[in-house]
């Protein structure tokens, strides 16, 4: 769920704001509203504290000390602080305070300020809440706040489920594309929903119409074209007499579903681009055109983006299917979502009402879910299988886990005793993609190491990487050290410091190339590599290298 909070400016009245993450507060408070306090609760304020980067933690407020003493002159740096106010009159009377010795001192700052839970319900109720206060109004969520609503959410919340922000988003885009005849890609991590979003455009957009599936990754190579365009009479050794329809043009005027499109070969990518392009296909072994009218969708749970930047993935095809784009959000984005999730979805199994005890949710919490809901139903089903319906308790849930292999593989890092444990295997995968990601955004920088002026492209690209990294950096857990999660951490910031400066002023983005971004990004490289080094003596590199293929 957002980060809500209460935003104190001076001379105006609290306004509700809410953040899918601290590091998108500057954007929602904006430059014009400074100085500002935001008030939020105190146990939010572990959230601040993930991101010692951007916000500096001033701990417990000392009663014998003013707001002002603890919070004004930290520079860079956005300061928060864990307050004790016994009344919201108190809380505003030293927030009227602080903005006056901030303007004293030349300060226009942000200040967040944690307090409890009764006089958080006190400051919240006084803001004006929008309508629609489950969209995150932050940099990366500005399409929620911004896109109206649609009628027909509830029906399509009957299968997309979910609580989130990120959710009604994506139930938003997906009655949105139900109503075009755009091509579709679906984006997200194995068992996110990329197939039931798919179906739900189709059933809206083109109902009574033929909905075809053709999972990239499960048909052979030589295959492939066979199946998805079809052959005349011998074709090839071993093909029917009468020939085949290909699924291409059994979907007809309905959808074509390309699951797992990131796996094509290059070759294939070229004919499915050529037949978006046309308008037809050509049955293997034959020289007639057959028209076709499908409508994609297209899912892969791999960074296309950076396929492209490696020659993995064409990028005439990879802008001709993203003409609608939905990214499906991960189970762990957020986990107060998972409850609701976790309940729909034993009834679902159980086919009763019955509902999963408080400790069983507990423990569903600290696990970080890879496969998403796919694998919360495997470890549900079993539970249902091996314990039933009643009686449940946290050591059932644990030897179910313990049955998956679940607790092998697992690690904490040595720095970090009191986080979660982590699949090896997943760290691997996270880690090796924002490698990737820092490379692409050096190559991305090359222009300035030559000392050349960024291109118009080269700023969208950039662009394009920093919205990559904002997504990275909500996965602090899966960065193994703290260390490597900072470095990262940095050049992001840096990134996104580079591209506000005016495009103009080449003297000083070359400086700050030369002096700020360009030694991060070598830090963090370094700090990558050594992870991934440590990851694979954990396991092994062979061993390693077999799990993570595809």
């Amino acid at each position: 769920m957002p980060i809500k909070g209460a935003l104190f400016c001076r001379d105006k009245s609290p306004t509700s704001i809410e953040l899918d993450s601290p590091i998108a507060l500057r954007d929602v408070v904006g430059k014009d509203r400074l100085p500002a306090a935001v008030v939020v609760r105190a146990e939010d304020l572990r959230l601040f504290a993930e991101r010692p980067d951007s916000f500096k933690d001033r701990h417990e407020k000392d009663k014998r000390k003013a707001l002002s003493t603890v919070l004004l002159g930290q520079r860079d740096r956005i300061p928060f602080v864990d307050t004790d106010f016994s009344s919201l009159g108190r809380l505003k009377q030293a927030i009227g305070i602080l903005f006056e010795n901030a303007k004293k001192v030349g300060e226009d700052g942000i200040y967040v300020l944690g307090v409890s839970s009764d006089i958080f319900l006190q400051a919240w109720p006084s803001a004006p809440v929008r309508e629609s206060s489950s969209q995150a109004a932050s940099k990366d969520n500005e399409l929620s706040r911004l896109l109206p609503s649609l009628p027909g959410e509830e029906q399509v919340s009957r299968l997309f489920w979910g609580d989130s922000g990120a959710d009604h988003l994506v139930r938003q885009l997906i009655l949105r594309a139900a109503h075009t005849d755009r091509n579709v890609l679906i984006f997200g991590e194995t068992g996110t929903g990329k197939g039931v979003a798919a179906r739900i455009i189709h059933s809206i957009g083109r109902p009574n119409k033929p909905f075809v599936e053709i999972n990239c990754s499960a048909i052979p190579n030589e295959l492939f074209e066979a199946e998805l365009f079809g052959y005349s009479p011998g074709a090839f050794t071993g093909a029917r007499r009468d020939g085949k329809a290909g699924q291409w043009e059994a979907a007809r005027d309905g959808t074509l579903y390309l699951d797992e499109i990131g796996d094509l070969s290059l070759a294939h990518q070229a004919k499915i681009l050529h037949t978006l392009e046309e308008g037809y296909i050509r049955h293997l072994g034959d020289v007639r055109d057959i028209h076709v009218s499908a409508r994609v969708i297209a899912a892969t749970n791999r960074n296309l983006y950076t396929m492209v930047q490696s020659g993995k993935f064409r990028e005439d095809l990879y802008f001709r299917i993203m003409e609608f784009f939905i990214p499906t959000p991960e189970l762990r984005d957020d986990p107060k979502n998972l409850a609701l999730i976790a309940q729909k979805t034993w009834q679902e199994i159980t086919k009763t009402d019955t509902t999963l005890p408080k400790e069983i949710i507990d423990d569903l919490y600290r696990h970080r879910w890879p496969g998403n809901v796919r694998e919360l139903r495997s470890v549900l089903g079993s539970l249902n299988i091996f314990f039933g319906t009643t009686g449940l308790r946290r050591e059932h849930l644990n030897a179910v886990f313990q049955h998956f292999g679940l607790m092998v593989g697992y690690r904490r890092s040595e720095s970090e005793d009191s986080e979660p444990a982590l699949l090896q295997v997943d760290c691997l995968r996270k880690i090796r993609r924002a490698d990737e990601v820092i490379h692409v955004c050096e190559q991305a920088l090359k222009p300035l190491a030559n000392g050349l002026p960024l291109s118009a492209i080269s700023r969208d690209w950039l662009g394009r990487i920093l919205l990559e990294m904002h997504t990275l950096m909500k996965q602090r857990l899966y960065f193994g050290s703290q260390e490597t999660y900072l470095a990262v951490s940095r050049v992001e910031a840096d990134l996104e410091q580079l591209l506000a400066l005016p495009p103009r002023d080449e003297s000083a983005i070359s400086v700050f190339w030369r002096n700020r971004l360009e030694p991060d990004i070598r830090h963090a490289v370094v700090q990558l590599f050594g992870e991934l080094e440590k990851l694979r003596e954990l396991a092994g590199v062979s061993s390693f290298r077999e799990s993570t293929v595809g």
